[in-house]
């Protein structure tokens, strides 16, 4: 038997044919299963109620393997395909990691962002998993597979590569055909699908077709596409391979980091965000600013019996406070940066790439524009861009340690302390916590409470919460016993953004079985203002966003004649809560309009 098995396969049109499909059949399977992690549907159903889009799907998935595996025909060594597999690996695992972390897909400008992960290339390890590690094992499945040919093909076949090279490009025709078919039927998709359609009808679109689908762009600033929904849109309808080429074509198409011309129809829908610019606008308090790493709501209430955040759910009983509970995340690609800057400019992020690496350069409206002193103490030298963003930001210092060097939380409240304790009134200090960032090592070292049956990473997570909520306790002593900054001081408390938003299921089981209020698909960042502008306490329960903090506190600090409103709403305000003026997807076009062509550089000139 064994004997026969080997005479079948010394046959060098056997050996070429077995490797081409075990080739293709692991590309296939790892492009399937990457969806499958991602969306957990692989449209199996469609075969009896939509046909079209089935075929489309499946289609979409065996075109690039097809497509790859045929070039094993054309050469007479196979190695490369151990490389190719490897490459692939790389891809779909980065990709999944950026989607864990994120709820994201990576575009050309986030792998160019790569650098700005210094240090925090650990925070990786949380996020593996048998969904990360199953590329890997098949990785080392296709190279045992692979060895008993791996010196029995000798020739190359033109005819057997024309073949399937062919049949991969008339399969890719056919899964066009079928992808305009679904294209007519477009009603009964998902909302989110539905908004890239509409998006495709409003303008001019450029479209570049090869072997693994189209990468299309539409053109009109009016139909400026959203590259998270595009590439949602993409790998559900094409595949994760489609999507590499598709980045760097829809790059291409639309340049990332141009600098665009305003219409005089946008310049009109923006007049009710501006006014009349003041030539000098005082601010009636200080302003301290303390933007918290990975933040989420639920640790503020008591967790499994223990207060992990002692000073900050003390802080909520002041009469003095303002907190919402339910601050929607608004970062993308920019992440951590993105939340600063929505933070100090009331914008959004660019809807590709990140503000911090394409448009630092620019110049932005915020509320430290309206302070003679307003400084960012920066935790780690070179992250998210701080020696531009800083002064784009209209901050006029930048605080951060030696190059090297690193500040943990403790080391940067006392900077925030020491400068608020040295400057004149009034002043606006912004400090960028970094201690509680994943993996949460300070938390997994230092644990100051442990929970029987509560997940690590859970578990480090809020002993991290904890160390940076003692640190940030140093801050209010500071402030409340200083006869200097006591009553003339808002103090500003924020989360960057969420952490648990798309992994670690299992936290919800945990947080069930322990009355945990929270879920890791629907979690949010607090918001928390100490003012002595506020009567009274003030607990917000509505669901609102991050764009809102710029507008509240421009409203406590006494600056709201300055020229820039922003999209969001005073959260003081509970008829504007209830009556804003532009949706969030109407702010996120209209904040890529304003970053992207410059406009507070122009505006007074």
């Amino acid at each position: 038997m064994l004997q026969k098995i080997k005479s079948f396969f010394s046959k060098d049109n056997h050996a070429q044919w077995c490797v081409f499909f075990l080739f293709a059949f692991t590309i296939f399977v790892k492009g399937v299963l990457f969806h499958w992690n991602c969306y957990h549907s692989v449209l199996i159903s469609s075969l009896w109620h939509t046909p079209a889009e089935f075929f489309r799907f499946w289609g979409g998935k065996l075109v690039p393997a097809l497509f790859i595996g045929s070039f094993v025909f054309l050469t007479k060594k196979n190695w490369w395909t151990i490389v190719v597999n490897v490459i692939a690996d790389i891809w779909l695992i980065a990709n999944m990691f950026y989607f864990k972390a994120n709820s994201l897909f990576l575009s050309y400008e986030t792998m160019q962002m790569a650098d700005n992960m210094s240090g925090f290339w650990s925070s990786l390890y949380s996020y593996l998993g048998w969904d990360i590690y199953i590329y890997l094992v098949l990785t080392i499945l296709y190279v045992i597979c692979h060895l008993p040919f791996r010196k029995v093909i000798n020739k190359r076949s033109i005819v057997k590569f024309a073949f399937v090279f062919a049949f991969s490009i008339i399969l890719s025709i056919v899964d066009n055909i079928c992808y305009a078919k679904v294209m007519d039927i477009w009603e009964n998709e998902t909302e989110e699908t539905a908004m890239v359609h509409s998006q495709m009808l409003a303008g001019e679109r450029f479209t570049k077709y090869y072997p693994f689908g189209n990468a299309a762009y539409y053109a009109t600033v009016e139909s400026c596409t959203d590259y998270n929904a595009w590439a949602n849109f993409y790998i559900k309808d094409y595949s994760i391979y489609s999507y590499f080429p598709a980045t760097f074509i829809f790059s291409a198409l639309r340049p990332a980091g141009e600098i665009i011309s305003l219409t005089e129809q946008d310049i009109k829908r923006l007049e009710p965000f501006f006014t009349n610019k003041k030539d000098s606008i005082v601010p009636n308090s200080n302003l301290i600013f303390i933007l918290f790493e990975s933040l989420e709501s639920w640790p503020l209430e008591e967790v499994c019996g223990h207060k992990y955040m002692p000073n900050m759910s003390k802080l909520l009983q002041n009469p003095h406070v303002l907190y919402c509970d339910k601050l929607k995340s608004q970062v993308k690609h920019g992440n951590s940066a993105d939340g600063q800057m929505i933070d100090a400019t009331g914008l959004l992020p660019i809807s590709n790439g990140a503000v911090c690496r394409l448009y630092a350069d620019n110049k932005f409206a915020g509320y430290a524009e309206c302070y003679e002193s307003a400084a960012i103490v920066n935790p780690a030298p070179g992250m998210w861009g701080q020696s531009k963003v800083t002064f784009g930001y209209q901050f006029k210092e930048l605080i951060e340690p030696k190059k090297g060097e690193n500040w943990a939380d403790l080391e940067l409240m006392q900077q925030m302390i020491n400068y608020a304790d040295t400057i004149a009134n009034p002043f606006c200090v912004l400090g960028l916590t970094v201690s509680s960032h994943v993996p949460f090592t300070q938390g997994s070292k230092n644990p100051k409470y442990i929970v029987d049956g509560m997940p690590l990473i859970m578990s480090a997570y809020l002993n991290c919460l904890h160390y940076t909520d003692s640190c940030i306790g140093e801050v209010f002593k500071a402030v409340f016993t200083n006869e200097k900054l006591k009553d003339n001081t808002t103090i500003v408390i924020s989360g960057d953004h969420t952490i648990f938003r798309s992994v670690n299921e299992e936290f919800d089981t945990f947080a069930q079985k322990n009355d945990i209020n929270m879920q890791t698909t629907k979690t949010f960042t607090p918001l928390i203002i100490y003012s002595p502008n506020i009567s009274k306490n003030i607990q917000v329960t509505d669901t609102c966003y991050q764009m809102d903090i710029y507008p509240t506190i421009m409203h406590l600090i006494g600056c709201d004649d300055y020229y820039w409103k922003g999209f969001g709403v005073n959260l003081l305000d509970s008829v504007a809560r209830h009556n804003r003026p532009i949706s969030e997807q109407e702010a996120y076009e209209l904040s890529d309009k304003l970053i992207r062509s410059n406009y507070f550089a122009n505006i007074n000139k």
